[in-house]
C-alpha cells in the first residue's frame, strides 16, 4: 500500500488512444474551457493563449504542439487540466477527462533517455492493463524546465494579476461550536479528530482539563468553553457530538474539547472583519455569514501560549523524558503523519449506516442551509445551493444508495469536486475524522448497492468510539461523478427523468 502514488489521467488524442497521466498532487482541477482564450502575440507557438478563471488569468498550453503531434486542433469540447508547478498554474488543453488511480511502483516503467527528446517530458510508461493499456507519464517539471529562472516564485495568492482588480485569496478553517457560540480554526494547524474518550484528571489545572492517550502519545486536552470564556467550569458536558479537535503548531500539541464540529469552511479573507486594533490578540477576526451566523476565528499560537509551558511538559509525561533533538523528532512526526489533510485520512459519515470518504476530496463541510428545490427535478438530486457564485446540485446519499429517507434537519452538506463538476453530498452527520493507513478491496455487496459498486469499490477498518472494530465502505467520488452523474454529458435527474418519459 505504501508504494502507491496517486495520478490523474486524460486523452491528449482520442483517435490515437494517447493518455497521459499526471501525479495527482500537481492537478488542482480539471474543467471545460472557460469563455474564448485569448491569443497572445508574440508567445511560443504552443501557448494557445490566456484563459481568465474566477479571479486568476491562466496560461494554456497546447499540449500536443508542446509534444510534436502532427494533428494539433481540439474542438469546442475540450477540457483543461489546472497544474501547480512552481507556484504558478497553468493550464493544459486535453480532448478529455480519462480518470483518477492509484498505480503501484512496480508497474512504473521509467523511459530511458536515450529514447527520449531532449526535454525528457514523457518520463514513464505506466503499465495498467499489460498487453492492453498503457498510460504515458508527463513529467511536469520537464515540461516547465525553464520556469524557475523566469518566473516569479511568490505564492500564488500574493502575485498581481493582469485585471486591475485585487485578486481574492482564500482561506480554510474548521468551525466548531463551544457553548453558544461558533469558532475557527486554520485548517493548517488541525491535525486530527477523535472521540472524547476518558480523559485523565490526573494534572488538571486551570483550564488544562487533563490529557489523553492517542496512538502510544499523551496529548494535553484544554476546556475550551473555560479558556474563551475567561472562566473556570466545574466538569465539562460530554455529549454524543463532543470531540476533541488535536491541534499542532511548532511550539506544541493539544486538544480542545469542542461541543460540536460544524464545518470545514473556505472563507474570502477579504471577508474578514479585523478586530479593533491592538483589541484581541488571541483573535484573527470574525466571519459574519447571512442570518446572523457569526464566527470568530481564532490565532490559536496566541490563545494558548500562556498554557505552552504546562502543556509541554504534559506532553513529555506518557512519552518518557526526551532530549531537545527527541523532542523535535516526535513533533515533527506528529505534524507530518497525523494531517488532517492527508492520503490516509478519512471523513466517517452516516446515512444509517457509516461510510468514509478521503478526506483530501474534501472542500468543505456546510451546514444545510438556503437550499432550493429544482422544479420538477426527480430522483436523488432535487435541490441545489448558491456556492460563491456558483450552483451546485445536492445528491442525497440515501437516495442515491436505496437507504431508506428519514427526516434530518441538521443534515450536513460535503462539498467535493471531481471531473470538472461540484456537488454537494447529503449526509445524516459528520462521526469524525479518522486515519487508517491501510484499505481492503470491497467484497461481494447487497443487492442494494450493487448498482453503485464503482463507488464503493474498498473498505476500511474503522474503530469507533465503543472501541468496536467496524468494515466501513470508502465513497469514490470520481467514480460517483464520471459513471453516474455526468454519463454521456446528463446529469443525474437527467437520468432518473427518462424512464417515464419512454
Amino acid at each position: 500500500m505504501s508504494q502507491e502514488q496517486l495520478f490523474a489521467s486524460f486523452m491528449l488524442d482520442q483517435d490515437k488512444g494517447l493518455e497521459i497521466a499526471l501525479r495527482a498532487e500537481h492537478v488542482s482541477e480539471a474543467t471545460s474551457i472557460q469563455g474564448t482564450i485569448q491569443e497572445l502575440p508574440g508567445s511560443v507557438n504552443f501557448l494557445e493563449g490566456v484563459m481568465h478563471l474566477r479571479d486568476d488569468v491562466i496560461p494554456v498550453i497546447n499540449l500536443k504542439k508542446r509534444l510534436g503531434l502532427k494533428d494539433v486542433e481540439y474542438s469546442q469540447e475540450a477540457k483543461v487540466a489546472i497544474v501547480s508547478l512552481f507556484n504558478k498554474r497553468y493550464g493544459l488543453l486535453f480532448e478529455d477527462i480519462k480518470e483518477v488511480f492509484r498505480a503501484d511502483q512496480n508497474i512504473i516503467m521509467p523511459i530511458s533517455k536515450v529514447l527520449q527528446t531532449q526535454d525528457q517530458a514523457i518520463s514513464a510508461l505506466i503499465k495498467l492493463e499489460p498487453g492492453k493499456r498503457a498510460v504515458e507519464l508527463l513529467d511536469l517539471n520537464q515540461l516547465f524546465i525553464d520556469a524557475p529562472a523566469d518566473s516569479d516564485t511568490s505564492p500564488v495568492e500574493d502575485r498581481p494579476t493582469t485585471s486591475t482588480a485585487k485578486a481574492t485569496t482564500y482561506s480554510r478553517y474548521v468551525v466548531f461550536k463551544s457553548g453558544n457560540q461558533e469558532y475557527g480554526v486554520p485548517v493548517e494547524i488541525a491535525r486530527e479528530l477523535t472521540f472524547c474518550t476518558e480523559i485523565n484528571e490526573m494534572f488538571k489545572t486551570g483550564v488544562t482539563a487533563g490529557a489523553i492517550e492517542l496512538r502510544g502519545n499523551t496529548i494535553p486536552v484544554i476546556d475550551t468553553y473555560a479558556l474563551l470564556t475567561d472562566g473556570e467550569t466545574n466538569e465539562c458536558a460530554i455529549s454524543d457530538k463532543t470531540r476533541i479537535l488535536i491541534l499542532s503548531s511548532e511550539d506544541c500539541t493539544a486538544g480542545l474539547i469542542v461541543d460540536e464540529i460544524r464545518e470545514i469552511m473556505t472563507i474570502p479573507d477579504n471577508e474578514i472583519l479585523p478586530f479593533p486594533d491592538g483589541e484581541n490578540e488571541n483573535v484573527i477576526g470574525m466571519y459574519s455569514r447571512p442570518g446572523d451566523l457569526n464566527t470568530i476565528l481564532l490565532n490559536c499560537g496566541a490563545l494558548i501560549s500562556d498554557q505552552s509551558d504546562a502543556i509541554k511538559s504534559m506532553a513529555n509525561i506518557g512519552n518518557g523524558q526526551t532530549s531537545d533533538s527527541e523532542e523535535s523528532d516526535m513533533t515533527t512526526t506528529v505534524t507530518t503523519t497525523h494531517h488532517l489533510i492527508t492520503e490516509n485520512c478519512y471523513l466517517i459519515f452516516s446515512i444509517g449506516q457509516n461510510f468514509a470518504i478521503e478526506i483530501k476530496d474534501v472542500k468543505e463541510i456546510l451546514e444545510n442551509l438556503h437550499i432550493m428545490k429544482v422544479p420538477g427535478a426527480m430522483g436523488c438530486s432535487t435541490e441545489v445551493i448558491s456556492l460563491r457564485g456558483a450552483v451546485v446540485p445536492i445528491v442525497n446519499l440515501r437516495k442515491f444508495y436505496g437507504f431508506e429517507e428519514a427526516e434530518n434537519e441538521s443534515s450536513k452538506l460535503i462539498i467535493c469536486s471531481a471531473h470538472g463538476q461540484t456537488v454537494a453530498l447529503e449526509v445524516d452527520q459528520i462521526v469524525t475524522i479518522y486515519k487508517q493507513e491501510q484499505f481492503h478491496t470491497t467484497p461481494s455487496l447487497s443487492e442494494k448497492l450493487q448498482a453503485r459498486k464503482d463507488t464503493v469499490n474498498r473498505l476500511i477498518e474503522f474503530l469507533n468510539e465503543d472501541g468496536l472494530k467496524q468494515h466501513v465502505l470508502v465513497l469514490d467520488i470520481h467514480n460517483m461523478i464520471r459513471n453516474h452523474l455526468q454519463i454521456e454529458g446528463k446529469t443525474l435527474q437527467d437520468q432518473e427523468v427518462e424512464p417515464d418519459e419512454q
